[in-house]
Order: structure tokens, then C-alpha cells, then sequence
């Protein structure tokens, strides 16, 4: 499949997937719609308070809803949302995880810097991903052991990450506290190294960005595996190395994420997490 364009009229034949996993088709149309209606911004403007600094608008519960619908009434596995809830089955069982819209903020000003996630969780690993770029229109996928890939209006290619860019994004995520200043001492080294360009997009469409190769590594200080699960394998399946800020192997129990393009980058920002970590504890 390397390097295989699919062309739009392909499509009809082969429309979501390059793999076999018997979920992929529920979940990419599935994300699919839920990006259109995030798109048309219907609900934008009904913005609600959750406290701090999150923020919901009536588009993130109408999201959340369709995609519930079409996933539930197509699948036997249960759904844990951001605005509907849900618990991870007790026994083990597989399971759904879904953020309607990622970077609620930025949506809700009109910033196309948002993403919808959905991830398909099976022994305690991610095994499935989609992910719903509002940035570029497009719907990106990911199976364990089977690669990456993107599906636009012309056709469908290949994800691998790259460290051309030299960028590299850093979010604090929800961190406060010694998390907070941890991520904002990270910041400072980065940025006093004058050898990255440094940026902040305030959405987990950062992972869906270094799969994609347009990103180096995305640094998130704070943030459940509800928002960063299926960027997690969006990158690892692209090609790249993921841990926690920590270096332990990320989990859908990790609260942080490191997400490199190359394991050599990725050693050499861990380290620089570790280093700016002395003072937080």
C-alpha cells in the first residue's frame, strides 16, 4: 500500500479504509459526519462555562450525540465521551473513546484548529483511531499494526511523520500547579535553544499533525487518553515514538504525552522534560 494514491472515484469501492478491521468503516463515516456538523457551526455561538478555563458550546454535545448514535447502533461496544460521560467496562471489554471537538476555544472563535477523536480501545490498547481535521477537511485513520493513512476529496494516502518542519508544539493541556510550571520552564528552555520553531494550537489536532508530518513532536504536560488516545496511534503507526512526558511507554492511564516524529528527537526531548523537571516536585 506504500506510497498508493486511491482516486476519488476509488473511493466509492474502497471509502474508508486500507485495512481490515471490522470497526474502521463504522468510525471514519461516523467521524465523518461529526466533522460536517462541527463545520457548519450550527450550536457555535451557545457557549457554556465547565469551569476554569474549559468552555463547551451546544456544537460539542450535538457532535457527540450523532457520533454516539451512528457508533452505538452499528457497534456492541460502549461509548465514553467528553460531554455525555460513560465508564470503561469493568471486565475488560472493548470500548470507545470520543472527543467531539478537541480545542472547544478555538472552535468556538472561529479558529479551525480543532479536531473530532474517536478511538476504539480493545485489550487496553488504542487498536483503532479517527481523527477529524476541521484544518485541512480531512479524516485520518489508524490501525495497530497497519499504518496510517489520510482521506480527502482526492483520494486516500499515506500518513509518515517527518522532522523536516522543525517545529515543535508545547500546550500545558490542563496542567496546574507544578505541572503548569513544569510545562511553562520546558517552554523556556525550548524556546532559549534557538533551535525549533515553537508553537501552541491548543488542540490535540497536534498529534494528528506530526503524523501527518507538518508537525516534529507535540509536548502535552496534561491530558487523558479521552483527548489523546487516537493521536497516540495516529503517530506511532505514522512512524513516530510516543511515551508520557515521563518516558513511560503511554497507556490509555497516561496523563501527559510526548509525541516525536524520530526516536533521536524524541530522546533528546525527553531528556529536556526531565531536566526542566528537577524544581516540580
Amino acid at each position: 500500500m506504500a506510497g498508493r494514491t486511491v482516486s476519488a472515484d476509488a473511493l466509492a469501492d474502497e471509502p474508508t479504509t486500507q485495512g481490515v478491521h471490522p470497526a474502521t468503516e463504522i468510525a471514519t463515516d461516523a467521524v465523518r459526519r461529526g466533522l460536517d456538523l462541527a463545520m457548519s457551526r450550527v450550536g457555535a455561538d451557545e457557549i457554556t462555562s465547565k469551569g476554569g478555563r474549559d468552555l463547551v458550546t451546544a456544537t460539542d454535545v450535538a457532535v457527540e450525540d450523532a457520533i454516539r448514535r451512528l457508533v452505538e447502533g452499528a457497534s456492541p461496544h460502549p461509548v465514553v465521551g467528553e460531554e455525555r460521560g460513560g465508564e470503561a467496562p469493568g471486565d475488560g471489554s472493548s470500548y470507545w473513546l470520543l472527543d467531539p471537538i478537541c480545542g472547544t476555544r478555538n472552535f468556538a472563535s472561529g479558529i479551525p484548529l480543532y479536531c473530532v477523536n474517536l478511538a476504539l480501545v480493545e485489550d487496553d490498547q488504542i487498536s483503532l483511531a479517527v481523527v477529524g481535521d476541521a484544518s485541512v477537511g480531512e479524516i485520518l485513520v489508524a490501525e495497530q499494526g497497519r499504518g496510517a493513512w489520510a482521506i480527502d476529496r482526492e483520494g486516500q494516502r499515506e500518513l509518515s511523520t517527518s522532522g523536516e518542519s522543525r517545529t515543535i508544539i508545547v500546550e500545558s493541556g490542563t496542567a496546574a500547579g507544578p505541572s503548569r510550571q513544569h510545562a511553562a520552564r520546558f517552554a523556556h528552555d525550548a524556546i532559549r535553544a534557538d533551535r525549533w520553531d515553537i508553537r501552541n494550537l491548543s488542540s490535540t489536532l497536534s498529534s494528528a499533525y506530526v503524523a501527518a508530518g507538518r508537525m516534529t513532536a507535540y509536548v502535552l504536560f496534561s491530558g487523558s487518553a479521552l483527548h489523546t488516545g487516537a493521536g497516540t496511534l495516529l503517530v506511532t503507526e505514522a512512524g513516530g515514538t510516543v511515551s508520557d512526558i515521563e518516558g513511560a511507554p503511554w497507556t490509555v492511564r497516561s496523563d501527559s504525552l510526548l509525541a516525536s516524529a524520530n526516536r533521536e528527537l524524541h530522546a533528546e526531548l525527553l531528556h529536556m522534560a526531565q531536566a526542566t523537571a528537577v524544581d516540580a516536585s
